[in-house]
């Protein structure tokens, strides 16, 4: 049984935590690339040509702080504007508390922190400008900010992980009880008295 529940425990992991985690980093194709800071120069604008065979198109900023950096509520350490004809598309601030964390060349090497600017779909064709700058937090300082776009990215289906946080409940729970119940059969039988 406690492998039964084991089992639907990892299920639940599965879809509930990796599945919703790899949809956003990693579905779809990405289109490039593109350094928009480098210390000490100015942030640079980054202007692509988006077709709507593209959609959903996931833009991401990648951060590279230069010093120890703490993710605050409230503070924001980038900001991000992509506008079409001088319309706003997508606006956003990013202060990347969910932020995934990738250490650069070696598990030594400077911290990366990603975050979704978010998805631009629906698309139509033309020029998208992509504009990152400062936020408010004070005191952080950046080595370097790359902006990441994937084609196609597909959205995460909320009922899949919901079924998955269930899973790993179920998982939890079973297996408290499944080991509750081991405790009780060790306890030793009451000594009879008499003859």
């Amino acid at each position: 049984m406690r492998l039964i529940l084991l089992l639907i425990l990892l299920a639940g992991i599965v879809l509930g935590v990796a599945y919703p985690w790899a949809t956003t980093n990693f579905s779809g194709e990405e289109i490039g690339s593109w350094r928009v800071y480098d210390r000490p120069g100015p942030y640079k604008p980054i202007t692509v040509r988006l077709d709507s065979k593209d959609a959903p198109v996931r833009a991401f900023v990648d951060m590279q702080p230069l010093r120890n950096f703490v993710p605050t509520q409230g503070r924001t350490a980038l900001t991000a504007v992509v506008t079409r004809e001088g319309k706003d598309v997508v606006v956003n601030t990013l202060d990347y508390l969910n932020a995934r964390v990738a250490n650069k060349g070696s598990p030594q090497g400077p911290q990366v922190y990603r975050e979704s600017i978010g998805d631009i779909d629906p698309i139509e064709p033309g020029n998208y400008t992509f504009t990152i700058g400062p936020g408010d937090y004070d005191g952080l300082e950046v080595a370097g900010v790359d902006l990441i776009l994937r084609r196609g990215a597909r959205a995460i289906d909320w009922r899949i992980v919901s079924g998955g946080v269930a899973l790993i409940a179920i998982g939890i729970f079973g297996l408290i009880r499944s080991r509750g119940r081991k405790t009780d059969e060790k306890v030793p039988p009451q000594p009879k008295w008499g003859r």
